[in-house]
């Protein structure tokens, strides 16, 4: 067997259950067929040393028996390297990084010692790698004596290398890393962390420990993962500051830095590094540097808010606002609004200084959050201009998702009830509270018979005495007896699905019918076909053999067009009052039992109490209450009115009532309806239409577009 095919049976070995083919190849970064062939070679390797062979079961994966992984634990030592294929992406990555972050001079036969690669890979690498710089002003020269150095800005160069290092950063490699101080020197003889040598593990842990004095200092904790991308941004700053390359801030930024607690912090912090590294003083201008990013650090809490200074003030009325609108366009009430308020004003914060100073941050959540919480994502555009508006500047979407998903983790879960608490389940999120609140949510909405006994961060989970049946987290766990499933923070189907069969099978709760794998199929069919497009037809046999209403969130929230059917849609010339416009507006759901007379007057009230603040837009009135005030089900019913009606001063033609049971099942077609009528040509259509068939189809023609 060559190293690959070792560290293929490596994974086998170390597998405490099933394992796909899928995700071995995943693990390893390889094609799917690469594993095959791998497995043949392995297959032979067992047969002539008379060891069992490994087992693939249909719907769960490969598995090797316990005696065999024994005796080639025993027979075999030297198993346990780890093999990875760095992609094109990652090698150039990786080359920034030791370029940036070695003392001395870096040649091309370093490089190619990285990764094993000939010297023509190893040219294409820095060819592209030199395209890729010249957006950030820089340039990668070569010369016999210093070998690769890089020219220009300092500050555009450490922007470089932080982004560099957010692309080579696995789901747990920082943790990995920073939790293992033999990391490096017993990964030396492995081929894949041969790149991490750069890494000193003495450093790091003072790092560490710094920061964690700091926190003291300031009265915060950084989330978890904020806490490691610092050590290993601080580890390389200091590198560069210790090399002699050192960054310049602007005066006026400085002003505002230094009148901030975590200025005076990273004072004591810097003070202390400077010994850790041996270097004689660091620049003022550095102090202020790594205080930007100590600003810009997310944490889980903060025991003394600067609610004091202009700043926090304006940013503070800007979340009121935020949480206000949300409230409104999602026509939902929070039930600890406060408490939103308080949760977002932590996380905005930082993400005010990440703006206002350039700090550019990937969120690896971004793409997941904008596919599983589509509505949300799309609400939050709809307001976060308010914190726009305060930087004078747009937000992009990494920023809008982090936004999105505070407000997801408060929006409960359709239908949860939990009648007998057979499991008990604790959740270890390493991301910060909106994160830990959106996947607690996730959590409680997929198991229904689960207690959750809370969410807990790394450092917490490491202290703890554990008494539950099972954890689910989105890091590995160092190992304390009970069975832990790692999973993505934003769970999409295929996660939720594999996450149901894991549990189940650990608690031997058997489906009631035959559970048929996707990848299984997509594995056999790899292994006597060509696949042309592999995604399209993993999801059109996981349609096929798991319905999608047993996991699909979005499938259980109907369109615009369902909830607002053109039985629902009644015209009149004019009405008395606007009391009368919503109980006319209200009677189709009445009289369909969606909704009892109670919610009618609670809908009078709220407006009588708080004023219009249901007209969310020009002419248009969008009445609701909450579930308990007496919504059955969920739908909406619309009064066209040609002589506009009175609300307390503004004037509405539209007057659409919304009655949900719940906080998400309206959103998707709530967001169509607001969609449609942001478009100022169809919202005049509509108001000054007699023909309930043009509104019709308009909806018809929104309910089947994306947001």
């Amino acid at each position: 067997m060559d190293q690959r095919s070792m560290a293929v049976l490596n994974q086998l070995i170390q597998q405490d259950s099933y394992i796909s083919v899928q995700a071995l190849a995943k693990t390893l970064n390889v094609s799917r067929r690469t594993i095959y062939n791998d497995l043949d070679k392995i297959q032979y390797w067992l047969k002539v040393h008379q060891l069992t062979e490994i087992k693939q079961v249909r719907g769960q994966g490969l598995y090797m028996d316990e005696k065999t992984k024994r005796k080639i634990l025993k027979d075999y030592p030297t198993m346990g390297n780890t093999y990875y294929e760095y992609s094109p992406a990652e090698r150039r990555a990786w080359i920034f990084i030791h370029i940036a972050g070695e003392g001395g001079a870096y040649f091309l036969e370093d490089i190619r010692a990285l990764f094993q690669v000939s010297r023509n890979t190893v040219l294409d690498d820095m060819k592209k790698l030199r395209e890729q710089v010249k957006g950030f002003q820089l340039e990668i020269g070569s010369d016999l004596k210093d070998g690769y150095v890089i020219h220009g800005n300092e500050g555009a160069t450490r922007q470089v290398l932080l982004h560099c290092l957010s692309a080579i950063d696995s789901e747990d490699s920082w943790y990995g890393i920073l939790s293992n101080t033999d990391f490096i020197h017993a990964s030396k003889m492995d081929q894949a962390y041969q790149p991490y040598f750069i890494f000193e593990s003495a450093q790091l842990e003072q790092i560490n420990l710094y920061l964690h004095e700091y926190e003291k200092q300031v009265g915060i904790a950084f989330t978890d993962d904020v806490l490691n991308d610092l050590v290993i941004w601080f580890h390389f700053f200091l590198k560069r500051i210790s090399y002699g390359n050192t960054v310049y801030v602007d005066p006026v930024k400085k002003e505002v830095i230094k009148a901030t607690e975590e200025y005076e912090g990273a004072k004591t912090l810097c003070h202390q590094l400077a010994e850790a590294y041996g270097i004689t003083a660091i620049p003022e201008d550095e102090i202020y540097y790594f205080a930007k990013y100590l600003l810009g650090s997310k944490v889980n809490y903060n025991l003394h808010p600067q609610l004091e200074s202009q700043e926090m003030q304006s940013l503070l009325l800007v979340v009121e606002k935020m949480v206000a609108d949300f409230q409104l366009y999602a026509a939902v009430a929070f039930d600890e609004p406060q408490q939103m308020i308080q949760n977002l004003l932590l996380h905005l914060k930082p993400a005010y200084y990440r703006i206002k100073y350039g700090i550019k941050i990937e969120n690896s959540l971004r793409d997941s959050v904008k596919q599983n919480y589509i509505e949300v994502f799309y609400l939050t555009k709809k307001v976060v201009h308010h914190f726009e508006d305060l930087l004078d500047q747009s937000i992009d979407e990494n920023e809008i998702a982090f936004i999105s998903m505070h407000f997801g983790g408060w929006l409960r879960k359709e239908g949860l009830t939990i009648e007998k608490s057979l499991k008990k389940l604790l959740i270890v999120c390493t991301n910060g509270l909106g994160t830990s609140r959106l996947l607690e949510s996730q959590l409680e909405g997929l198991f229904s018979n689960v207690e959750i006994v809370g969410v807990t961060s790394l450092r917490e989970y490491e202290k703890m005495q554990l008494n539950v049946d099972f954890i689910v987290s989105t890091i590995t766990l160092p190992q304390k007896g009970v069975p832990v499933f790692v999973v993505n923070p934003v769970l999409n189907n295929e996660d939720k699905e594999q996450l149901l069969k894991k549990v189940n099978s650990l608690f031997e709760q058997t489906p009631k019918q035959q559970v048929y794998s996707a990848e299984t199929v997509i594995d056999m069919v790899s292994r006597y076909a060509t696949v042309h497009d592999d995604t399209s037809l993993r999801q059109e046999l996981r349609n096929y053999f798991h319905p999608p209403i047993s996991l699909d969130a979005e499938a259980r929230k109907p369109s615009l067009y369902q909830l607002l059917p053109p039985e629902r849609i009644i015209f009149k010339k004019r009405v008395s009052d606007w009391q009368e416009a919503i109980k006319n507006a209200a009677s189709p759901l009445l009289e369909q039992g969606y909704i009892k007379e109670s919610y009618i007057a609670k809908m009078i009230e709220n407006v009588q109490e708080h004023g219009p603040y249901i007209v969310i837009s020009d002419q248009f009135a969008l009445p609701h209450a909450s579930p308990e005030d007496g919504a059955h089900k969920t739908g909406m019913s619309m009064l066209h009115v040609t002589e506009p009606v009175d609300f307390l001063g503004k004037d509405v033609c539209i007057i659409i009532v919304l009655s949900s049971w719940d906080n998400e099942q309206h959103l998707k077609a709530l967001s169509q309806l607001t969609k449609l009528f942001s478009n100022r040509t169809k919202k005049c259509s509509v108001i000054q239409t007699t023909d309930k068939q043009h509104i019709v189809e308009l909806i018809k023609a929104q309910s089947n577009k994306e947001l």
